[in-house]
């Protein structure tokens, strides 16, 4: 298949829209074509060209490609809804990275705006710096956020993370803001360094592990647990332990378990690892 490279040639003045700069869309296009394609700067209308050098070549070993160089902090939904193949940025990314992504791939070598993986229901995304605000949450007026898929942050996550969460698999390398885990129902969410303020406010389903932590002060809405998880301990621990880093060895460690958000009744679970 075809591997799209556009090399950004200065960055814009106003954000822009990139939601159908797909692999499986580009790939379908020849350079002149891709050159043409319209976007919206503002309110003025331009093509591909005006932004980006674009090159192309047939590599049959692999997917449909795109590779993002160049600094693309003004680019938002990048990757918006895609379901095949992969998208490599090799610098950061706007807002709205990978929303309501349902298969493929997304590699950013650098950092994120807010709302990353939002309703994402399939497929990879790591971002190899931090990621802004409401990551794999809910978009504004939705109720449901992240369905499915893993989202891999290396760096810091921000305010919001996991909000509404329903399902998939989340994993945070660094630290992450207040209300992490806030109104999950569902799903995996991993972070390995601190965390902020009213941490998994209403709860309701959902595993949240905390491997850098043995306690944790200000969670009297949830309550000690002593069941037997460890049979789902050795399932979860083997599943995360591909990620490395300080999910790699969770399975050496025997968590504290703690039940709740019990102010709304929830079924939630706290695994502390430290």
């Amino acid at each position: 298949m075809k591997r799209t490279t556009l090399r950004i040639k200065q960055p814009p003045a106003l954000r822009i829209d990139a939601r159908t700069l797909l692999p499986v869309t580009l790939a379908a296009l020849d350079k002149g074509e891709i050159e043409r394609l319209p976007l919206w700067h503002g309110t003025e209308r331009i093509v591909l060209a005006d932004l980006f050098e674009v090159s192309a070549q047939t590599t049959p070993e692999c997917g449909p490609c795109v590779v993002f160089e160049g600094d693309m902090r003004r680019f938002d939904r990048i990757g918006s809804t895609m379901e095949a193949g992969a998208i490599v940025v090799e610098g950061g990314v706007g807002d709205l990275l990978g929303v309501q992504m349902r298969a493929g791939e997304i590699i950013v070598r650098g950092g994120s705006g807010s709302f990353a993986a939002c309703e994402m229901a399939g497929g990879r995304i790591e971002i190899g710096g931090n990621c802004g605000d409401f990551a794999s949450a809910a978009l504004p007026g939705s109720m449901d956020g992240m369905r499915g898929g893993t989202l891999v942050v290396r760096g810091d996550a921000g305010e919001r993370l996991g909000d509404r969460m329903r399902r998939g698999t989340v994993l945070v390398f660094g630290n992450a803001g207040a209300f992490a885990a806030s109104r999950m129902v569902a799903g995996t969410l991993g972070i390995a360094g601190s965390v902020g303020e009213h941490l998994a406010y209403g709860m309701r389903r959902g595993s949240l592990i905390l491997p850098g932590v043995r306690a944790l002060s200000g969670t009297h809405r949830f309550v000690e647990n002593h069941a037997d998880v460890d049979v789902f301990w050795r399932l979860i621990t083997r599943s995360l332990a591909r990620e490395g880093g300080a999910f790699g060895e969770l399975a050496q460690r025997a968590p504290l378990r703690f039940v709740g958000d019990v102010s709304v009744g929830g079924k939630g679970e706290l695994l502390f690892a430290g």
